[in-house]
């Protein structure tokens, strides 16, 4: 009866039988069967067509009301028991933007297989925007990324503090000096990371509290992802400003970190949800374990994106 309800309760919050197919990887007719099974268990009529989609009758709303409230118990329960580890199996999807998903997440994802070694990981990659479209979208449980978005359908939950500092190949004419002028930069060509990625906006945040913006720069490359920022600039193409995060094993691979006067970038890193949505179990557990390892100082926030 949990899992009936449980996945009522998908139904409900999905609004659709074939997303919640395509998550659990089932067929659409064994969801609509599931439900049939559950009206006849109950005696009641759950939903009926409206348009092209369903809505809830009025004995629906009830049995949902009182199926989160079964299943909040029931996984409380089993917590408090030491029983969740029988509840933890399945796949849970995450969306990152570039730097959580490539240099910060495998460990911790690592970490959480090592509690529960039933769940499998689906990792989607991509910029800020992009993955937060996503979850807009229910294409992923929930994401990490390095912009703030708290809207009226995204929440967002400060979780690590990163840095962007100028990196510059050991055989740049600026890597041997201390501390650089961001007037000086305006010589030297420029590689940047694409339109909506985070990482984007706080330099370009950063770039308008000195009173500049990006044509105030010769940019030679724009680029999709911090790994092709790196070797280019290693390769000798241009400077350009990139997260610790995804230094910090590469000191002594051809990559000088380098001090700008008067001028440093900090952000948050954020996990981020639909708003008044509520997870499944292990996508819950998954979210609550990150959040425990979150920093206790928050960085410099961008301003809340209210174009979704």
């Amino acid at each position: 009866m949990l899992d009936l309800l449980s996945l009522f309760g998908q139904v409900v919050e999905e609004q659709s039988f074939t997303v919640v197919a395509r998550k659990l990887g089932i067929s659409q007719p064994a969801v609509s069967n599931q439900m049939r099974a559950l009206e006849e268990k109950l005696g009641v009529k759950l939903l009926y067509r409206k348009g092209k989609g369903f809505a809830l009758t009025p004995e629906g709303e009830t049995v949902y009301r009182h199926a989160l409230h079964i299943l909040d118990e029931w996984t409380d329960l089993m917590r408090e028991i030491g029983g969740s580890e029988r509840l933890m199996n399945g796949k849970v999807h995450i969306g990152a933007s570039h730097i959580p998903g490539e240099y910060l997440l495998p460990v911790y994802l690592a970490a959480i297989r090592k509690l529960y070694p039933e769940i499998k990981f689906k990792l989607t990659i991509g910029d800020s925007l992009e993955i937060a479209e996503k979850v807009l979208a229910h294409e992923v449980d929930f994401a990490v990324v390095g912009a703030l978005f708290d809207t009226e359908r995204l929440t967002s939950e400060f979780w690590l503090k990163d840095e962007l500092g100028l990196v510059v190949s050991d055989a740049h004419p600026l890597s041997t000096g201390q501390s650089i002028e961001i007037s000086t930069l305006q010589e030297y060509p420029m590689i940047i990371r694409e339109s909506g990625s985070g990482h984007r906006r706080a330099f370009e945040g950063a770039l308008a509290k000195c009173g500049l913006d990006l044509n105030d720069f010769n940019i030679a490359l724009e680029v999709g992802s911090t790994e092709g920022v790196k070797n280019a600039v290693r390769s000798g193409l241009g400077y350009s400003f990139l997260s610790r995060h995804a230094l910090e094993s590469c000191e002594n691979q051809g990559l000088v970190w380098m001090n700008v006067k008067d001028f440093r970038i900090e952000r948050g890193i954020y996990l981020l949800t639909r708003r008044n949505k509520s997870l499944t179990v292990i996508a819950d557990e998954c979210f609550r374990y990150l959040t425990a390892q979150k920093s206790d100082t928050e960085g410099s926030e961008s301003e809340p994106q209210t174009y979704l």
